[in-house]
């Protein structure tokens, strides 16, 4: 049980180890003061603490309908440690952990501090959640609506620029908040994976004169697709079994992929596979306002593409002066046929839009007009 040696860790400067950590933790709990996301922080370590080689976890849905998995510690220290040399982490460095532990990202934040003795600060899941913080940071993970809303803010773009490395995860990261940091000094990577691997199993630098292209695998990473075109990870050290996703890719070389779009979001109009995700990326920063490509049923195509804006009204103006971009960036069987208005927009509990939700709410809406 080599994960036992890892029960150290320094909490905002404290350093605990052990029994007194576990303490910490348990007094923690009981204050009345302790805030529903605090909990979720010093639960994950009292879980990890224990004498059980194995966390049970939920997943997320990217290998099919999310459940309840069992993660060996084992595997998550592999994975951490993958990271640390992947990212450089050296002990003492400061991270911050601004996603909920409640999932797979914030937990690995917590293990990488153990792992590599990291000194982790705790906040409370924001949009924005390096706005109080005032100390130097060496490393945070951060999903792209986190990313985005920092970068709305000149004092937070300078704390950005400060941190030595950021972590993409949790959804792909659109090309207008690419080309925002892509001149920044310090490293940006957007990360590819999941609960059933321990989180990222490639990694993509998108800044700086290094920028990649396509993501690239950690070491001991294999990768292939099935019938679909979908991504198969086999990677013994992360997994026992074979992870099958449903995410299509198109595999570059034995260690460099580019992912399409979801195989359940895939819309088929006229015999013709589409991936909202590839046209939402060529319409990114082109609109103020947020948006999705879905479809409603068509009695000739079968499915009809529809641009779905997060709004309450329509700007005609504003899409009138957009439309010939529209035409321009995509090709003809890309372009939506209608444009609707639906307003707030369905997410999941990770962050990410919920497209099936989002589908059946712009059905309604158009069957009750």
């Amino acid at each position: 049980m080599s994960y036992t040696k890892y029960n150290q860790l320094k909490i905002n400067g404290q350093n605990f180890e052990g029994s007194k950590l576990a303490d910490y933790c348990h007094v923690k709990l009981k204050e009345s003061l302790t805030k529903d996301w605090e909990v979720q922080v010093f639960d994950f370590i009292l879980k990890w603490l224990d004498e059980s080689d194995e966390i049970r976890l939920k997943t997320s849905g990217s290998t099919g309908k999310a459940k309840s998995i069992l993660l060996k510690k084992e595997h998550m220290i592999n994975s951490a440690k993958m990271t640390q040399n992947a990212l450089e982490l050296a002990a003492d460095q400061h991270a911050l952990l601004a996603l909920s532990a409640h999932y797979i990202a914030g937990k690995m934040m917590i293990v990488r501090s153990f792992v590599s003795k990291l000194n982790l600060s705790i906040v409370e899941p924001s949009g924005n959640p390096i706005k109080k913080i005032y100390t130097p940071i060496d490393f945070i993970a951060l999903v792209p609506y986190q990313l985005a809303q920092i970068l709305k803010s000149k004092p937070e773009i300078k704390k950005l620029k400060k941190i030595k490395t950021v972590l993409i995860g949790g959804g792909s990261t659109d090309h207008s908040l690419i080309n925002s940091i892509k001149d920044f000094p310090n490293d940006f990577y957007a990360s590819y994976g999941m609960t059933e691997t321990c989180t990222h199993i490639a990694l993509q630098k998108l800044n700086g004169p290094s920028a990649d292209k396509y993501f690239n695998t950690l070491p001991n990473i294999n990768i292939s697709i099935d019938q679909r075109s979908c991504l198969q990870i086999n990677a013994p050290h992360l997994s026992e079994e074979s992870i099958q996703t449903n995410d299509i890719v198109n595999i570059i070389s034995a260690s460099e992929f580019e992912i399409k779009g979801r195989f359940d979001n895939v819309i088929n109009s006229g015999g013709i596979k589409i991936f909202p995700e590839e046209i939402e990326a060529k319409l990114n920063g082109k609109f103020t306002d947020g948006f999705i490509i879905s479809s409603i049923p068509h009695p000739e195509l079968g499915e009809q593409l529809i641009l779905i804006f997060d709004s309450d009204k329509a700007d005609l103006a504003s899409l009138f002066n957009s439309w010939k971009e529209i035409e321009l960036a995509l090709s003809d069987h890309e372009i939506p046929k209608q444009i609707e208005f639906l307003s707030p927009f369905s997410y999941v509990g990770n962050g990410k839009i919920d497209r099936l939700k989002m589908r059946k709410r712009i059905r309604e809406k158009l069957k009750n007009a």
